[in-house]
């Protein structure tokens, strides 16, 4: 069947969150689905570029929505959502046609995300457009108290003049193509300023950028209730590394929280047994769906947080 398709509209980003939860919630048997979440919110990714949200209507009424992220050479996909009581009637399929026109638009060179890992159907969905599974993705958990100093060795974005942040944000592209080629951030670092979604931190040696998080908490960002979520981290090495998660625990006991979340693909392994032993737990498992089908950035070697939602 075809349904109309369109740019999703500013007003109906309210509508839109209540369509996620209720399509999720209802696909992971929740008793309310609107309990999906715990408060988390996602469509504030609408702000990162309008013109990469689709919506699906029948008779102007919203029944479905996909976005897009622009990340230089990698594009972001995701959430993809339909309204349970149009399940299986070909919106995904519209939906994806519209969105991943952006890619070819940016020259995206790969597409990375990711799927329920227990679920063939959407595996097999994905792979007729040629996107296909790679790796398990953890996300991981650490229930977190006041036994870490509470003094910041870290840079905080917020706190940062303009001219620091013009500087962090090219220092910040620097330490992601390092890593992949073109690999670009600085969008969602943007994001997270504008929206007040959280915040990002710099860790820097003695002259250069050597880790950076960024960081969701509170109320509209794409944190649980009480929760730190640090979407997306990167860092040049081990030590680095655990320089960044020390201090991402650390403003989390500042601000209050009782849990820090990460999510990391396990094929990036060095990282996720660093974060294993910080004591961070798995809590869920998805799989990394890639189009075409190459490791990326996915490698022992990296030192990446990433859970691809």
């Amino acid at each position: 069947m075809n349904f109309e398709i369109s740019l999703l509209q500013e007003n109906e980003l309210p509508k839109a969150e209540k369509l996620l939860r209720l399509s999720f919630g209802t696909f992971l048997g929740l008793a309310n689905p609107m309990d999906f979440g715990n408060g988390a919110e996602y469509t504030s990714r609408w702000y990162r570029d309008p013109s990469s949200v689709f919506a699906a209507r029948d008779d102007k009424e919203l029944i479905g929505f996909s976005m897009v992220a622009n990340w230089g050479s990698c594009g972001g996909f995701g959430p993809i959502v339909t309204h349970p009581d149009y399940w299986d009637r070909g919106i995904g399929s519209q939906l994806i046609s519209a969105s991943w026109s952006k890619f070819d638009e940016w020259r995206s060179e790969q597409i990375i995300f990711c799927t329920h890992a227990n679920s063939p159907k959407h595996i097999h969905f994905y792979g007729k457009f040629g996107a296909e599974p790679r790796f398990l993705i953890a996300l991981c958990t650490k229930a977190i108290s006041g036994i870490r100093s509470t003094t910041l060795k870290a840079k905080r974005y917020s706190q940062l003049d303009p001219n620091q942040q013009t500087v962090s944000l090219n220092a910040a592209y620097q330490l992601t193509d390092e890593i992949y080629q073109r690999l670009d951030w600085r969008s969602e670092i943007l994001l997270v300023s504008q929206r007040s979604l959280g915040d990002t931190l710099f860790v820097w040696d003695d002259t250069d950028l050597i880790g950076l998080a960024i960081c969701h908490y509170g109320a509209g960002s794409e944190a649980a209730k009480g929760n730190y979520y640090l979407k997306l981290g990167a860092a040049k090495s081990a030590p680095a590394f655990e320089q960044l998660i020390e201090a991402c625990e650390t403003l989390a006991v500042t601000l209050g929280m009782s849990s820090l979340v990460a999510g990391i693909d396990m094929a990036c392994v060095d990282a996720y047994r660093l974060l294993i032993a910080q004591k961070f737990r798995p809590s869920n498992l998805s799989v990394s769906i890639h189009k075409p089908n190459r490791a990326g950035y996915s490698r022992p070697d990296v030192y990446i947080i990433e859970d691809r939602r």
